[in-house]
């Protein structure tokens, strides 16, 4: 039995699935242990996904009933409140029921082995000498919370560390990681031309009269590089500035699904002169991305699909920080600063569709085997510990 375990009902079912089915068309049976409630979402039904798999719930009734309890854990009160609760809550409840929970997986799936509560889990099923596998949930590059708790992601000891590319390998072999690369199944089948129509319709729908620019957040406060405060700084101070050089040209901003709509938008009404719509979490990303001119990021993954959309790419710097990632490094975006705005941001929106093949395969490798080569590499897990 494979077991999945994830908490995100989008990218990590999305990446999860198709392995899943794959696993299914050879007659494995495959389980998913779902964590979405402790981050305020629901759990899909997978069932309809993945043909005769069983879905099992991590936290008991009485938190699902009112998501924002579990949610807490991750985001709530100050550090030392938060560690307390997330202490609490694993020793009381998520240790015992997902050691039930996993009984009987000869190998468990994880998307991360180092934010609660994977780290505690990779801790668990390591004593108990279940091995697990961890794929790659995003691009990878050092994060001050990671430093300030001394537990890199990848470093949580997966018998094996399913990662994207080259590049991803790169950073994992530096944590230790037993590294495959097997690409992403999220990219498996993703034909950017297939989504242009569904884009010109959002467009439409959004009632834009030209393809605008993307502002695609994540959350860098999470990761430890600014306040949720200074994050709407750094919006509100991007919107004036760009505003006047973009003269009228939307900007559609595109969220992290744990971000606030509403603490975007109220940030939005303070910069009256700028166009700017902030999407409410339901266009799916692929739709976003074909409706763009051009795109800018922080730190985030959804640089990396903005290219493969051959979208102009743009990486906005983070004070005290700089630009996140190797996008601008290697050549692949171009680096954006406030103070500089006025002559970087008209060359984005009016450049080439950039040339990143060689960026995107050093990324995003596979594409379209990825989810057999995983696939491959939890069933030689399997037969790794029956032989």
């Amino acid at each position: 039995m494979v077991t999945f375990v994830f908490t995100n009902p989008r990218h990590h079912v999305d990446m999860m699935v198709p392995v899943a089915k794959k696993l299914a068309a050879q007659g494995e049976p495959t389980r998913f242990v779902s964590l979405a409630e402790l981050r305020g979402f629901q759990t899909p039904d997978l069932p309809k996904l993945v043909p005769h798999t069983t879905v099992k719930q991590a936290l008991p009734r009485w938190i699902r009933k009112d998501p924002s309890v579990g949610a807490g854990l991750e985001g709530a009160g100050g550090a030392a409140a938060r560690s307390t609760a997330q202490k609490l809550a694993w020793h009381t409840v998520l240790a015992p029921r997902l050691r039930w929970l996993l009984r009987g997986s000869d190998v468990v799936v994880l998307p991360n082995d180092a934010a609660f509560p994977y780290g505690q889990l990779a801790e668990q099923l390591r004593r108990a000498e279940v091995p697990f596998a961890l794929l790659q949930e995003g691009i990878r590059f050092p994060l001050p919370t990671e430093q300030a708790a001394g537990a890199p992601y990848g470093g949580g000891g997966a018998s094996a560390v399913c990662v994207w590319g080259e590049a991803s390998a790169e950073h994992f072999r530096k944590v230790g990681a037993n590294v495959v690369i097997t690409g992403t199944p999220r990219w498996d089948d993703v034909d950017p031309a297939q989504w242009r129509a569904r884009g010109e319709a959002l467009q439409a729908k959004l009632g834009l009269s030209e393809r605008p620019l993307l502002f695609l957040s994540n959350t860098i406060d999470d990761q430890g590089f600014c306040t949720t405060a200074e994050k709407y700084d750094l919006f509100h101070a991007f919107l004036e500035r760009a505003a006047p050089v973009l003269a009228g040209r939307p900007i559609v901003a595109k969220l992290h699904p744990r971000e606030s709509v509403a603490g975007f938008r109220n940030t939005a009404k303070h910069t009256p002169q700028a166009n700017v719509t902030v999407l409410d979490g339901s266009e799916p990303l692929f739709e976003v991305l074909a409706m763009g001119q051009a795109a800018v990021v922080l730190a985030s993954t959804v640089g990396l699909e903005a290219l493969a959309f051959g979208l102009p790419l743009g990486v906005l710097a983070l004070p005290k920080y700089g630009h996140i990632f190797e996008y601008v490094e290697r050549g692949a975006a171009v680096g954006l600063t406030l103070d500089n705005l006025a002559r970087e941001l008209p060359a984005l929106v009016a450049g080439e569709r950039p040339r990143a093949d060689s960026f995107l395969e050093r990324h995003l490798a596979h594409r379209g085997q990825a989810a057999d080569r995983i696939a491959s590499t939890l069933l030689e897990l399997r037969s790794r510990r029956s032989s």
